[in-house]
């Protein structure tokens, strides 16, 4: 009896001391992005004599005005270079109401050239009737999307701005999380400031 106890515990105390002994299997850690420190934008007043607006942008980006080969319509970036994005302005005097409908109607063609990558887009109309400043803005999901944030804005009779932040690089719109974030704040900013000249 004693000799099947002993073998008993014996093998009991084997079993347990392998157990314990034996390392547990490797999990796979899920992938993770670095951490983008942003920073807090301080906004300044831009006015040019080339366009009849102006509007805040944060001290952070640079405005580069673009070559255009009508003198009426006017492009310029505004380069926010450390995060490799940039925000296409486009500015098209209006002569006509078709001219108006026609603008719109290109913002959504263009829109819809992201909707194939995009989650899905929020789309909210914008109005401020003492600065007759109306328009709609376009929040575009999606992780691979080139341009999360687009929008237009309109005096409705003489003036039509298009804007659209875009990606410099293949998007990962996950690891710029925090980035795109403010920048559609500084692009919001942007909005609320804007004034006709």
């Amino acid at each position: 009896m004693y000799k099947f106890v002993f073998k008993y515990l014996v093998i009991v105390l084997t079993v347990w001391c392998f157990a314990c002994c034996s390392k547990a299997p490797e999990i796979p850690k899920p992938s993770t992005y670095l951490r983008i420190d942003v920073e807090k934008p301080h906004y300044v007043m831009f006015s040019d004599n080339r366009i009849p607006f102006t509007f805040e942008y944060p001290d952070y980006a640079q405005i580069e005005f673009l070559d255009s080969k009508s003198k009426d319509i006017k492009w310029f970036n505004i380069n926010f270079t450390k995060y490799n994005l940039v925000a296409n302005v486009s500015y098209i005097p209006l002569n006509t109401k078709t001219a108006l409908s026609a603008s719109v109607k290109d913002c959504y063609t263009f829109l819809k050239k992201h909707e194939r990558l995009s989650s899905g887009i929020v789309s909210q109309a914008y109005q401020n009737n003492t600065k007759h400043v109306f328009g709609n803005t376009f929040e575009i999901k999606g992780r691979d999307v080139v341009s999360p944030y687009q929008f237009y804005l309109t005096d409705s009779n003489h003036n039509f701005i298009r804007v659209a932040l875009n990606n410099n690089i293949v998007p990962n719109n996950d690891s710029i999380a925090p980035v795109i974030k403010q920048i559609k704040l500084d692009l919001k900013n942007m909005i609320n400031t804007l004034s006709w000249k």
